[in-house]
């Protein structure tokens, strides 16, 4: 389970960057529904939203994590390709200060496997490793290593894994994901969490259609599934068609006295552009409520119906039986609802003068500001939370309209 995640100088995010997935301790509202109990002094949250104006980064929050577990996925694999066939260096450097676009990134996660943290970070720069590290917490914090460029310090009473292969590495691969290529169980276990850290764009559904088309064709227990959550729209049966990115939905035939006589097959086109993203989007859902891990849907909302959101919000508070969490970021204020989600869960991504994104929640406003009986859309289009700016409509943008 998600407990960080921060950044610094990646993309709009210029000045280090926290976001929590930790309940704020006196809030007692939909504790219920919304919170995941451990054993470690604090308790989760299933689902945070991310709300701000066009253009203040919530894309580039997404990204960011996106961007980190790509890299951690695809550093060793990559330093193993010709120069020629190896990806551009990696740059997400804040483009709009000379002092950051020469500095390196830096990514930092912690999460919760089986009651034990870890803390997993690193700094890149081009596709140069300059720093790395990985913490374990039971009952006390102990570094696991730590890597400054190719000098790698090791604790060989509780990470002897990493004693053995550390020479081994190169500048460009990342120590944990390289441990984890020679089938080391402890850094293996520490990348199973990552497997299950999915991020998605809820504009360009297409990136995922192929994962939902794969599950279809070979798990019979979610192409049930997904058939029994698209009854609503009418649509009978749901499978997997000759292409890869093909999926085919059927819908029943009546003739003139309304008495079923068949089903007729619908390409994906056929239906609309709705509910083809709900369908791309079960795949996902599925795998993260079934096995539990962490969920990011940027633009949730886009497309879909203010009553869809809000069952599959439901989906993840509700009826969460692995502790899957969901962070999407979205527009759709009527999900900005205190009898859906907590000030906790609601967070707002707003820019500075100088191009810089910055994420902070609801939860930091005084109680004089918002309580948890609050109307939190009307202050928030109201713009007493920031991050609600829009187009300023003035006598000089009119007189230039019609000069």
């Amino acid at each position: 389970m998600l407990i960080e995640f921060k950044c610094k100088n990646v993309f709009s995010f210029k000045e280090e960057t926290s976001f929590l997935m930790t309940s704020v301790k006196s809030f007692k509202e939909l504790t219920e529904t919304n919170v995941i109990p451990t054993k470690k002094g604090f308790n989760l949250l299933k689902v945070a939203a991310v709300y701000g104006a066009n253009g203040s980064g919530k894309s580039n929050f997404i990204a960011a994590m996106s961007v980190m577990n790509t890299i951690i996925y695809s550093s060793f694999s990559d330093s193993l390709k010709r120069e020629g066939d190896k990806k551009s260096p990696n740059d997400f450097s804040f483009k709009l200060s000379t002092v950051t676009e020469s500095q390196s990134s830096m990514f930092e996660v912690s999460f919760l496997i089986e009651e034990v943290i870890h803390r997993y970070g690193f700094e890149i720069y081009n596709r140069e490793i300059l720093k790395e590290w990985l913490y374990r917490k039971v009952d006390r914090e102990v570094f696991l290593f730590t890597r400054e460029k190719q000098q790698f310090t090791v604790n060989k009473e509780s990470f002897p894994e990493g004693d053995k292969y550390k020479s081994e590495v190169n500048e460009n691969v990342l120590f944990l994901s390289h441990l984890a290529q020679y089938n080391q169980p402890a850094s293996k276990h520490i990348l199973s969490w990552f497997n299950l850290l999915r991020t998605l764009s809820g504009i360009d559904e297409y990136d995922y259609e192929r994962f939902t088309v794969k599950l279809l064709r070979d798990n019979l227990s979610f192409k049930s599934w997904a058939a029994t959550a698209l009854k609503y729209l009418e649509i009978s049966n749901i499978e997997a068609g000759d292409k890869d990115d093909e999926i085919i939905t059927y819908h029943n035939k009546y003739n003139e006295h309304n008495l079923l006589v068949g089903a007729v097959a619908f390409d994906p086109y056929m239906e609309s552009h709705g509910t083809q993203k709900l369908i791309r989007l079960l795949g996902p859902v599925w795998l993260n409520l079934k096995y539990g891990g962490v969920l990011f849907i940027d633009e949730l909302d886009c497309k879909l119906h203010p009553n869809l959101t809000r069952k599959l919000l439901a989906l993840f508070q509700q009826y969460n039986r692995r502790n899957a969490q969901f962070v999407f970021t979205g527009q759709d204020i009527s999900l900005m609802d205190k009898d859906l989600l907590r000030r906790d869960q609601i967070w707002f991504v707003e820019k500075d003068q100088f191009g810089a994104s910055k994420i902070y929640s609801l939860s930091e406003f005084s109680t004089k500001a918002v309580r948890n009986t609050s109307d939190f859309a009307k202050k928030y289009l109201d713009n007493q939370f920031g991050a609600a700016d829009t187009l300023e409509i003035t006598d000089k943008l009119i007189s230039q309209l019609y000069e």
